[in-house]
């Protein structure tokens, strides 16, 4: 459900700041939108615009070694931030869903094919004072990026923080697992930081040069380099699964695509709840369980297993004929009640009905 607009959150504050250094920046936008598959090469419709644009435009506002991990003007941001404004979606998640979603173990390797549905080229998450380390993330900016020389697919995420060093997180998407991807995306940067030389100033490595930051790029990934980015990977999953608890589903801005590429730009941002439903069905339960619990405390028997809750996971499956194009759907499964002796012993569970996603 739209629950109404506003120009005070951060997101919103990050865009006028932009704008404000950079005045030119949205003419550059619509110039790469312009010359799409035409003067330059194509990119899938998935993508509003390459990372390539937002490094061409930060090139143009300054030397390397001030734009490149500048909290605005870094390519990163500009990119983010262009993809973002053509449809300011802010997704509220309830409180009790969220913490679910980002406790939630991810297992297997990614779904890519359910990632290019998001509900936006772009969106914003708000975290609820989510960590990175000691650094507290107030959202994120979620969109995927096709790149401009291989054509390689990644998730790209923007953690906003109260520190003003805004942290980029990256995915390379294909059928691998979290770490494979963190691996490869590591082997990536390492690769570009060799040839960069510029001296940069950047917590928590100070000063330093970005081809010394090689190094560290090489290092092997770990347990905790992979549970760094799951919850941010299990809230967006959430926005893309096809039983999201998201009572009115925004339209996709590429419904507005001109025939000149353009896309109008929304005067307000538009937030929207996510998990309402679910998250007052997850409290109903856990009030009714404490109840059950003093009643089974009192009359406890050790006939049969006591029952409990399996923990929410994801279910996928392919649907289309089998022997052309198929189609990937992801589900989110809620915690589920195991072991009740009859539905009035268990949990309360909405089943929500609604259209298939295209």
């Amino acid at each position: 459900m739209e629950i109404g607009t506003t120009s005070n959150l951060k997101p919103k504050q990050l865009l006028r700041e932009l704008s404000r250094k950079a005045p030119r920046v949205w003419d550059h936008i619509k110039s790469f939108r312009k010359a799409k598959g035409k003067d330059l090469p194509d990119w899938p419709d998935w993508c509003y615009v390459p990372l390539a644009a937002g490094y061409s435009i930060a090139s143009d506002i300054g030397p390397a070694e001030k734009i490149l991990f500048d909290p605005i003007l870094n390519p990163a941001s500009i990119t983010a931030l262009a993809t973002w404004r053509v449809s300011q979606g802010v997704y509220r998640f309830d409180a009790d869903l969220f913490n679910i979603l980002i406790d939630q173990p991810f297992e297997g390797n990614l779904p890519c094919d359910v990632l290019k549905r998001l509900p936006e080229w772009c969106v914003y998450i708000e975290t609820n004072g989510l960590n990175i380390g000691e650094i507290g993330i107030e959202g994120f900016f979620a969109h995927l990026e096709s790149d401009a020389n291989n054509g390689r697919t990644e998730l790209r995420l923007l953690c906003i923080n109260s520190t003003g060093f805004n942290m980029p997180l990256v995915l390379h998407l294909g059928d691998w697992t979290i770490e494979e991807s963190l691996q490869r995306t590591r082997g990536e940067a390492a690769k570009n930081a060799k040839s960069f030389n510029a001296n940069i100033n950047l917590p928590p490595f100070g000063k330093t040069t970005v081809k010394d930051l090689s190094s560290f790029f090489q290092l092997p990934v770990d347990k905790n380099h992979v549970d760094v980015i799951t919850p941010f990977l299990q809230l967006v999953l959430y926005l893309c699964a096809e039983n999201a608890d998201i009572p009115v589903m925004p339209n996709h801005p590429n419904t507005r695509i001109r025939m000149s590429g353009q896309v109008d730009v929304p005067k307000e941002m538009r937030v929207w709840t996510v998990g309402e439903r679910i998250g007052a069905s997850i409290r109903k339960y856990r009030n009714e369980e404490a109840q059950r619990h003093s009643d089974r405390e009192t009359s406890a028997t050790h006939a049969s297993p006591r029952p409990h809750i399996r923990r929410a996971h994801w279910h996928h499956f392919r649907t289309g004929p089998k022997t052309g194009e198929q189609k990937l759907i992801l589900h989110w499964l809620p915690p589920i009640p195991v072991g009740y002796e009859d539905e009035q012993d268990s949990p309360v569970v909405i089943h929500k009905i609604k259209s298939p996603r295209s």
